[in-house]
C-alpha cells in the first residue's frame, strides 16, 4: 500500500526574532518564534494587540525582515533578500487582503483588480480578461464598472480579494479581512476565503482577533508578548 503524500512546507520561521530600538530601549516584537505552514493550509494567526501577530504577518509578506533567525519561503531564505528581491517575491507569489480594502476610489472595480498585472507588463486586453474572470469568481461579474463608492463594504472586500487573486499567488495573506464588516457580510467573506482555500488549495494565512472568524481556519497560532502561546489549541485568555 502506498503511503499518502506529505504536504510540502511552504512557509517557515526558524527561531525568528524581530527587535526594534537598541540597548535599554530595545523591544522584542517577536522572540524566538518557530513554525511551519504547509502548502494548502488555512491558518489563523490570533492574539491581543501588541502580541506580535502583525509583525509576523509583515515578515511573511516580505514587508519586514527578522533581526535574527531565518524565514524561508518554499525552502529559500528570504532574510537575505534585498528590497528588490522581496518586492519580486510579493509580486510573484503573495496576494494581500487588508481590513481597509485599499481600493483606489476613482477607478472601477476592474481597474483596481488590474493593478498587480500592470507591474507584470501584461497587455491591456489580457489584464481585462483576467480581471473579469476573477471578478466572476468572487460573485461580482456585473459590477466591474462600479467605483468603490458604488459598492457595499462586503462588495469592496470581494474586489480586494479578486485583486489579490488575479496574479495567481502561491499564498494569500489576509489582515483582519472582516474587521470593517457586519456579521452577515463577515460570514460571506469567510465562506469565500474558505472555498478558495479548499477548491484551489490556496494557502491562506489570516490575522484576526475574532475567535469566531479564526474558527473558519483549520489551524490556529496564538501569539502573546512576541511568542507563540499556542498552536492549533483553544487556550483561554488569548
Amino acid at each position: 500500500m502506498t503511503a499518502p503524500c506529505k504536504a510540502s512546507t511552504l512557509l517557515a520561521f526558524d527561531r525568528v526574532w524581530r527587535s526594534y530600538g537598541s540597548g535599554h530601549t530595545s523591544v522584542d516584537a517577536l522572540a524566538d518564534v518557530s513554525f511551519e505552514i504547509v502548502q494548502g493550509a488555512f491558518v489563523a494567526v490570533t492574539g491581543p494587540s501588541g502580541s506580535g501577530k502583525s509583525t509576523a504577518m509583515n515578515i511573511l509578506g516580505g514587508l519586514d525582515v527578522p533581526t535574527r533567525g531565518a524565514y524561508r519561503f518554499m525552502g529559500t531564505g528570504v532574510s537575505a533578500f534585498d528590497k528588490a528581491g522581496r518586492a519580486e517575491l510579493r509580486n510573484r507569489h503573495i496576494g494581500f487582503v487588508f481590513q481597509g480594502y485599499n481600493l483606489l476610489p476613482r477607478t472601477t472595480a476592474l481597474e483596481n483588480i488590474e493593478l498587480p498585472l500592470v507591474y507584470r507588463g501584461l497587455s491591456k486586453r489580457m489584464r481585462r480578461e483576467m480581471s473579469r474572470k476573477v471578478l466572476d469568481q468572487v460573485g461580482l461579474g456585473g459590477r466591474g464598472h462600479h467605483t468603490p463608492a458604488e459598492l457595499s463594504g462586503g462588495q469592496q472586500q470581494r474586489v480586494a480579494i479578486a485583486r489579490a487573486l488575479v496574479s495567481e499567488p502561491t499564498v494569500l495573506l489576509a489582515d483582519e479581512p472582516t474587521g470593517n464588516l457586519d456579521t452577515e457580510r463577515s460570514l460571506e467573506i469567510m465562506a469565500l476565503l474558505t472555498a478558495l482555500n479548499r477548491e484551489r488549495e490556496l494557502t491562506t494565512v489570516m490575522v484576526t482577533h475574532e475567535a469566531g472568524i479564526a474558527a473558519f481556519a483549520d489551524r490556529r497560532i496564538g501569539f502573546r508578548d512576541g511568542r507563540i502561546a499556542f498552536d492549533n489549541d483553544t487556550a483561554p485568555g488569548i
